[in-house]
This record gives C-alpha cells, structure tokens and sequence, in this order.
C-alpha cells in the first residue's frame, strides 16, 4: 500500500489538519483485491505518521515517520484528534465469501466493490497511541440484509 500527505497545515505544538491518500492491492489465499481510499485528520499536535488504520491484510503499524512526531519527543508529547476516512475496495476474491480455493463448498455471490466510511478519535500519550474508530461497511455480498458496522480499537507502542 502507498500512502501519500497531501495536505499539511500544522503548527508545532498547535493545531493542525492533515489529508492522506492511500492506494494499494493485496495478492493472497484469503483475500484478494485493490483499494484506494483518503483520510482527514485535525486536531492538537498531529502525530507525523501516516494516519489510522483498521487492522486488514497489507495494513500498516502507523509508526512515528519524524522526530517532531510526539512519540518520539524527550519530555512526552501529546496529541488528540479527530480523523475520518473513506476507502474503497475491487474485490476479486474473498474466501469467507467465495468458499475453499481448490474444492467445492458452501459460497455466496459477493459484491465486487465495497466502501468503508470511518469516524474516530486518537489520543497519543508519550510513547502510546491508542485510537477508536467507528466503521460503516458497505454489503458484501448479495443477499446481505443490510451494511455492517463495528468498532475498531487500536493500541500502538512506539519504541
């Protein structure tokens, strides 16, 4: 996955918004497809990582990318924010959805394109990051009764 900053408007230790897109593809047993997709985060002290991310195959840890990250600061930083993100995905396979690979069993028709539309906040404390986002996931497959929603919660360490 690539992930790009396309907008930074922040000030050291203030306010600040940032936009980041990201486009990638996973090859894999379990699930293969592409995706593309941006997030908007805005808040106090953004962290200089490259966002939030729910925990999915080619998923990223959202390690600190700079010293002014708060993470990495001597005395402690601190961040909170909001974020929100919507990404998208081409669905070629999915095993849950399409069955066992190389013999018959139970399957459904899945729905080749299917969105996440997320909401969260973040609050990272010294070295911890910890980050709860709210998911709204379009069906995935045809007979589905309605979308599906969860929550994510993400713990992260920097060391």
């Amino acid at each position: 996955e690539r992930k790009n900053r396309v907008l930074d408007k922040r000030r050291p230790g203030g306010l600040g918004v940032d936009a980041i897109t990201h486009l990638g593809a996973a090859l894999g047993n379990v699930s293969t497809y592409a995706n593309a997709g941006f997030e908007v985060r805005t808040g106090w002290n953004l962290p200089a990582d490259f966002g939030d991310a729910l925990i999915r195959p080619a998923g990223d840890t959202n390690a600190p990318v700079s010293a002014r990250d708060p993470r990495l600061l001597q005395q402690g930083g601190f961040s909170l924010y909001t974020f929100g993100a919507v990404s998208g995905r081409v669905v070629l396979r999915d095993i849950f959805l399409d069955g066992n690979t190389f013999t018959d069993s139970h399957s459904v028709d899945k729905e080749p394109l299917v969105a996440d539309l997320c909401a969260g906040v973040c609050l990272v404390y010294g070295r911890f990051k910890v980050s709860y986002a709210q998911v709204l996931r379009t069906r995935e497959f045809e007979r589905q009764d309605e979308h599906h929603t969860f929550g994510s919660i993400t713990l992260s360490v920097s060391y």
